[in-house]
């Protein structure tokens, strides 16, 4: 009866385990992200651009604070007056033979000046 009871429960805890599908390419490789303005004033919106190598690539974006609008190669990034300080924006470059990512931060001042 223990022996069904321990089998039960560790057949959960791998069932339930978290599985990394993702896998790390060699065929794909992130030439540059760039930024059109860094620093970038809260309100205001800053292009961002990755440049990668390899066939039939898709794209995917991640901010820790602000907004990105937009899809593909380049995308348009805004943040407002919560967002001040270094954000992190995160791409991710995968196709069918796995991904990879790279991050650039961006830097969001205060939209006025001081006096």
């Amino acid at each position: 009866m223990i022996f069904i009871v321990l089998a039960i429960v560790t057949f959960g805890f791998w069932a339930c385990s978290k599985k990394n599908d993702t896998t790390p390419s060699d065929s794909i490789k992130i030439t540059s992200l760039t930024a059109t303005l860094n620093p970038v004033m809260a309100y205001d919106t800053t292009v961002i651009t990755v440049e990668a190598t390899g066939e039939n690539l898709q794209y995917g974006w991640v901010a820790n604070h602000g907004r990105i609008k937009g899809s593909g190669k380049t995308v348009k990034y805004s943040a407002c007056i919560s967002c001040i300080g270094h954000n992190t924006i995160t791409c991710m470059v995968f196709n069918d033979t796995g991904e990879v990512s790279d991050t650039i931060m961006i830097r969001v001042t205060p939209w006025h000046s001081k006096k």
